[in-house]
């Protein structure tokens, strides 16, 4: 049995995740979630750092996905 985060059950735009993302701007490109270090890079994809992982996305939503996936 799998635990359920109180997130799984509202919008994700309530998500402190998801509101974090929502401030990656070219004039803001980098923000720390937890041990990772999310980056808008200069062609507009953003990068998920961490010990181990170097990923790349092309929007929001599939990086809140991602982050999502690992907390898992």
């Amino acid at each position: 049995m799998e635990q359920a985060s109180w997130f799984d059950f509202v919008e994700k735009e309530r998500d402190p995740v998801y509101e974090e993302l929502q401030n990656l701007t070219k004039e803001n490109p980098s923000i720390r979630i937890a041990s990772y270090t999310i980056t808008l890079n200069p062609f507009a994809l953003i990068e998920i750092e961490s010990d181990g992982i170097h990923y790349c996305v092309s929007d929001i939503e599939s990086c809140y996905t991602y982050l999502c996936n690992l907390s898992k």
